[in-house]
C-alpha cells in the first residue's frame, strides 16, 4: 500500500489521464502483479493497494512504486494478509 499527496485543486481529467495511462500500465506490468486498487479522497490523498504473488515481487514493485521523482509518498508498508475459505 502506498499513499501519496495530491494537490487537492489540480485538474481531475489530468490525474485521471496520469493514473489511467501512466501508473496502472507500468505497475500492472511489474513481476508479479496480481490485482490493483486505486483510491483518492478527493482532499489531497491518492492510496494505491497492489496485490503481488510473492513478499519478493512486493518489496521489488513498492521500490519501482515510491521511486525517487514520483508524488510525494506520506506513507508505504508492505502487508501480509492471508485468508482462508
Amino acid at each position: 500500500m502506498v499513499q501519496v499527496a495530491i494537490h487537492p485543486a489540480s485538474d481531475a481529467a489530468h490525474r485521471r489521464g496520469i493514473l489511467n495511462d501512466l501508473v496502472v500500465p507500468e505497475v500492472t506490468s511489474l513481476p508479479g502483479f496480481v490485482k490493483g486498487m486505486w483510491l483518492n479522497d478527493r482532499n489531497g490523498t491518492g492510496t494505491c493497494v497492489v496485490v503481488f504473488e510473492s513478499e519478493e515481487a512486493a518489496r521489488a514493485g513498492l521500490a519501482t512504486l515510491t521511486r525517487e521523482g514520483g508524488p510525494p509518498v506520506i506513507g508505504l508498508g508492505l502487508h501480509d494478509v492471508e485468508v482462508e475459505g
